[in-house]
């Protein structure tokens, strides 16, 4: 005998599928992003022993802001907001018991985009990264040139062009890394400068969470704006305060912080735009999927489909014969 599946039970199985499957991809593509990091052999670019532009002092002990607690931050207080403003649409507009199952797809949604706008950010930021090999400001600092072995590669080139002489050392003053007596690994850390990862960060998550705000607060709706502008426009002054930070620490040149706005920027407005209607939109604070939505469409086909069978079946002449349709 068949077991009858309540339809309710189904559908909870299918909200839950799909949750379920998304969050799987996150997390596959962001194993995918570490094993790639992990594997990656930064390029080494060569320098000059002269560039005022790489003798900073090193800071990275003293710097402002720290990667980690800056992402772990950014991603809970973000996560945290849309929770609150999703559950408030829902108490405020269906109740506990009504709707529930649109609160939990749109919720998702939006976390999705939140979390996907930095793993995003982070691989295509780090894959510059390692291809680029740009030396960050204190790179010298770091280095710590050994003069001995530049006097050495200086007498190996003479010998090697017959006693020419040039300026600074060096063939065309430019020296690899085999004249540093610094910690490998802090060198290959100052070959990243290009673009500035913090900056990507902060932008990407940030920029998204201005954008849902705004969508939230119906920003282009309604008469009263400027107190929607001031909310909105908030997480954007932190922000801008980031990539100050970065370049006040000499981590990173003005262009890559410049260049880690605009890849940040990019991927949070391509991803908020690719799950929510646009901002003018009537419906711009609910996803352009959105569960609701699809019920909905999913309910009125049926109920035409329905229509249209009892039209057939119940057209009876005066005479009682029934009508083909």
């Amino acid at each position: 005998m068949a077991v009858k599946i309540d339809k309710k039970y189904i559908e909870i199985g299918k909200l839950v599928g799909i949750i379920v499957i998304d969050w799987i991809f996150v997390y596959i593509l962001n194993r995918v992003k570490s094993a790639v990091y992990k594997r990656s052999k930064v390029f080494e670019r060569k320098f000059s022993i002269y560039d005022e532009s790489i003798s900073y002092p090193y800071m990275k002990s003293q710097q402002k802001i720290e990667w980690t607690p800056l992402k772990n931050w950014l991603l809970f207080i973000g996560s945290t907001l849309i929770f609150v403003i999703e559950l408030s649409k829902q108490l405020l507009r269906r109740g506990l018991k009504k709707g529930w199952k649109s609160f939990f797809y749109d919720a998702n949604q939006a976390f999705l985009g939140l979390f996907l706008s930095h793993i995003f950010q982070n691989f295509f930021s780090d894959y510059i990264k390692f291809y680029a090999g740009r030396l960050r400001p204190s790179f010298l600092t770091v280095c710590d040139v050994d003069f001995e072995k530049v006097k050495e590669q200086y007498l190996q080139y003479q010998n090697i062009t017959g006693g020419m002489q040039i300026d600074n050392f060096g063939p065309r003053n430019l020296f690899d890394a085999s004249i540093c007596k610094g910690d490998k690994k802090k060198i290959d850390d100052e070959r990243m400068s290009f673009p500035s990862g913090h900056t990507c960060l902060a932008f990407a998550l940030l920029t998204y969470i201005t954008l849902y705000l705004a969508g939230q607060l119906r920003l282009y709706h309604g008469k009263c704006r400027v107190w929607k502008y001031i909310i909105v426009s908030a997480p954007l002054f932190y922000a801008v305060y980031v990539p100050f930070t970065r370049l006040m620490d000499y981590r990173h040149h003005w262009e890559d912080v410049v260049v880690g706005a605009l890849i940040g920027m990019f991927y949070a407005i391509t991803l908020y735009y690719f799950i929510y209607p646009p901002l003018r939109d009537e419906n711009c604070d609910t996803p352009t999927n959105s569960y609701k939505e699809s019920e909905s469409k999913k309910e009125k086909v049926d109920d035409d489909d329905e229509e249209e069978e009892n039209v057939k079946e119940q057209l009876i002449t005066s005479d009682g014969k029934a009508v083909i349709v």
